[in-house]
């Protein structure tokens, strides 16, 4: 991978081969991460953003969080640490009010274009009543709101600044120079019952989960943010895990559905990624995946 940063002004530095880098991805945080130091014969001035290449594809583009320069018996070097361009609706506060007919349309406008991001794919129909935007929401937390009430999707910013707000298309990953890997069955995450609160104030609904032979329940109070169906979807998801390590880079990974064979392990297929981590350092380059249930998979002896 090649690394360059980007200063304020719009001047950009090939940042050359690190000492040590990372990426990191987790299905559950907005922004991914980046880390890495690279020795410098000279401090370089303050740096706004970072891009990574593989080849002529830009595979990660992210704001500066920290510039740390450091003298030690190394020498000198300069650490890097930032986030994806989530980061920027993730920081930004949306602007208070009530939006009349809220729309894809009407958020760029109000929460992308000040932030020199612009809107991509989605539905830009508007929606009828009024959307209030408290004071001190996130831009993220309007625009995901939007997306998930309204057209059942999580919004993601690539690496031109582009906001996809249309759902992923998914990508087939197949692993390949496996160095190491375990499978977790994890029956403490299951959940088999929800009772849900209801109008008269007793907890009285029930939906129920799998049967796995033990009794583990939950209770949701009415206009709790979480459904009875999601946290039951939750914790059969949760109580799969599938790691491995391979050599090389694996990325991006938002959006990848991965398929692995395992020797004595089983064969799996179309498994979507939890989390991941890249790595770079004197030993190589090699990427951690943390997968969940497959579509498809047929263990060894089963």
């Amino acid at each position: 991978m090649i690394f360059w940063g980007e200063t304020a002004g719009g001047d950009r530095f090939l940042l050359g081969e690190p000492q040590e880098a990372a990426l990191s991805f987790d299905r559950d945080a907005p922004a991914d991460g980046f880390k890495a130091r690279f020795p410098v014969a000279a401090a370089l001035e303050e740096m706004v953003r970072v891009r990574v290449f593989a080849g002529r594809r830009q595979v990660f583009a992210g704001i500066v969080d920290e510039q740390n320069t450091r003298i030690s018996g190394d020498g000198l070097t300069l650490e890097l640490v930032g986030r994806s361009l989530e980061a920027l609706l993730l920081d930004n506060e949306a602007p208070p009010g009530i939006v009349t007919s809220p729309s894809l349309e009407v958020l760029e406008a109000r929460l992308l274009t000040p932030l020199g991001l612009r809107l991509g794919e989605g539905d830009r129909a508007s929606r009828p009543g009024e959307m209030n935007i408290e004071k001190g929401k996130s831009c993220w937390s309007v625009l995901a709101g939007f997306c998930r009430d309204f057209l059942g999707t999580t919004p993601y910013v690539e690496p031109d600044g582009t906001v996809q707000c249309a759902g992923q298309a998914e990508q087939q990953v197949e692993l390949s120079e496996i160095t190491e890997a375990q499978l977790r069955l994890l029956p403490v995450k299951r959940i088999s019952q929800v009772w849900q609160q209801s109008y008269r104030g007793g907890y009285d609904t029930l939906y129920r989960g799998a049967e796995h032979g033990l009794p583990r329940r939950r209770y949701l109070a009415l206009g709790s943010e979480k459904q009875p169906r999601e946290v039951l979807a939750a914790g059969e998801r949760e109580s799969f895990r599938l790691e491995a390590t391979c050599l090389g880079p694996v990325w991006p990974v938002r959006g990848a559905a991965v398929s692995i064979a395992l020797p004595g392990i089983g064969q799996f297929e179309r498994c979507p990624v939890e989390s991941a981590q890249y790595r770079r350092d004197r030993q190589g380059e090699r990427t951690r995946l943390t997968l969940g249930p497959p579509e498809k998979s047929v263990q060894a002896g089963g």
